[in-house]
């Protein structure tokens, strides 16, 4: 279906769907002046957010965003092409409207996450569109702004461009002006959260949170406190699929230790979108614990916030992060500095022994600076045997000492199913790549693209060959990425990863396959 007409028949939907709350339930008290969809307040059970209306078989993108005064809500939907809108709604005269684009959205250029500043008087969004004369242009997304006026809206504006350069996305503001969002900027890190604050009307350079709200992997989405109290964020971490995390600031200013948001609110099948509502009252956030063969988005669910009184009496979030060490390690860590992260994060698991994330990111690194002996025994005096991380870094020590039948042994139980597969032969894949163990890491990559491939993943994968001079498992790649869709030409041609292999005869033949 043509992803406009998709859209527009979605918002039909919707439209008719709304006909059935009219005023929003408008009978009888309300606990709070605004008037969530006229749903019925969840208690300490997680339940669908506005099922049919916001919640739909469509894929949601962000969770709701209800200005402070109740006024309006907009939240992200993706077409079936993956592009991403907002739809907005206006609550006029006790009624909800009709959802709609909002006017100064760009349906061609991918607008996501909307998120109110305190005040309500700005909402703040991100964004593939094109930026105005006068501004930088530079990667790919990246966060904008724009004023509420009387009955609409301004003309949006890029955020601060030295605080986004265009790598950015999930973001989050506090009542002070200190803007809190995720970033892909280089590193070896994944996506993490940084900040920048707000001093005398100018934001200051971001900087990276610590060490270990930002970790190697996966870090984004985050939702702060309007008075900085605690930070909600999504991450992929050792203990279990993508899930909500929360950490709260103690009085001296530091953090503390992340905490899992628990059943309550992760399932296990991966949650995303935190957000807590303007009064304070109720937590909304994405999962996909529903994801079939006709459903594959998230829904949004909300849930009393009062769960997280429950959250702060964790221990963990009695343990206080040491700022100055979760800082270094965080940047060393960013910066691939293998040589010196390894001294940090002994120094961190003597501070906090019950870090898995900590003992799988220190056990990989002994084993990167062929220090296999120390790996195998930090991973045999763990507690989590049954871990799959544990269980895959210690089959990666055995393949580095060359006991490939011990490796596959221990891999068996760990890759014979499950939602995290493909993940787990990806790492495999790339931690053998990088021992030059190619065989083993071809395998395993194809095992996972046999379960889900993209053209990238294989154009990615041969300019890794390239560096290293592997030219035929190079060739071999890109004629894969070719053949699964990667087929624009003017990548292949650009890239300067690829340039060595130009001068081989392979090279031309390869380009007539492209568009």
């Amino acid at each position: 279906m043509n992803p406009v007409i998709f859209f527009r028949i979605y918002l039909r939907i919707l439209s008719a769907l709304l006909a059935a709350i009219g005023s929003g339930g408008c009978t009888g008290e309300r606990e709070n002046r605004i008037d969530y969809l006229g749903q019925k307040p969840p208690g300490m059970v997680a339940e669908i957010f506005a099922p049919g209306i916001v919640s739909t078989n469509s894929y949601e993108h962000s969770a709701p965003a209800f200005s402070p005064d109740g006024s309006v809500v907009l939240w992200t939907v993706l077409d079936s092409a993956f592009r991403a809108h907002l739809v907005e709604m206006k609550y006029e005269d006790g009624i909800w409207s009709k959802p709609g684009i909002p006017s100064f959205a760009d349906t061609t250029a991918d607008d996501y996450y909307p998120s109110f500043s305190v005040d309500g008087k700005k909402l703040f969004f991100s964004s593939r569109r094109k930026v105005p004369p006068g501004y930088p242009v530079s990667g790919d997304i990246r966060i904008w702004e724009v004023e509420r006026i009387q009955n609409g809206w301004g003309k949006p504006v890029p955020f601060d461009t030295t605080v986004s350069q265009g790598q950015d996305y999930a973001h989050s503001i506090t009542e002070n002006g200190t803007l809190y969002f995720s970033s892909s900027l280089g590193g070896g890190t994944n996506w993490n959260i940084r900040k920048s604050e707000k001093i005398n009307g100018s934001y200051t350079k971001p900087v990276l949170l610590p060490y270990s709200i930002n970790s190697v992997d996966y870090e984004e989405g985050p939702y702060i406190a309007p008075d900085e109290s605690f930070l909600i964020f999504e991450s992929q971490r050792p203990e279990g699929n993508l899930g909500l995390y929360i950490a709260f600031k103690h009085d001296d200013g530091h953090w503390s230790i992340p905490v899992n948001m628990g059943p309550e609110i992760n399932s296990g099948k991966g949650e995303r979108f935190a957000r807590l509502s303007p009064d304070g009252k109720y937590l909304f956030f994405g999962s996909f614990r529903n994801v079939s063969a006709d459903k594959h988005g998230a829904d949004i669910y909300w849930i009393d916030a009062k769960i997280m009184d429950k959250l702060k009496n964790d221990e963990a979030a009695k343990m206080k992060i040491e700022q100055p060490l979760g800082d270094e390690l965080i940047n060393a860590l960013y910066k691939n500095a293998t040589d010196s992260s390894a001294p940090l994060l002994k120094r961190w698991l003597s501070l906090y022994p019950n870090s898995l994330d900590a003992t799988v990111i220190y056990a990989s690194i002994l084993r990167k600076q062929k220090r296999n002996a120390e790996a195998e025994q930090l991973l045999a005096d763990s507690k989590w045997n049954e871990n799959a991380n544990i269980i895959m870094e210690k089959a990666l020590v055995n393949y580095a000492i060359n006991k490939d039948d011990e490796a596959a042994r221990l891999l068996s139980p760990i890759l014979s199913g499950g939602d995290q597969l493909r993940e787990r032969y990806l790492y495999l894949s790339g931690s053998l790549f990088d021992m030059t163990k190619f065989e083993a890491s071809d395998n395993y990559f194809e095992k996972a693209m046999s379960i889900s491939s993209h053209g990238v993943f294989w154009y990615n994968r041969a300019c890794g060959y390239t560096h290293i001079g592997q030219k035929d498992r190079a060739f071999a790649a890109l004629n894969k990425a070719a053949s699964v869709g990667y087929d624009e030409k003017k990548n292949y041609e650009t890239d300067p990863d690829l340039a060595p292999l130009k001068s081989d005869e392979r090279w031309e033949m390869l380009l007539k396959k492209l568009k």
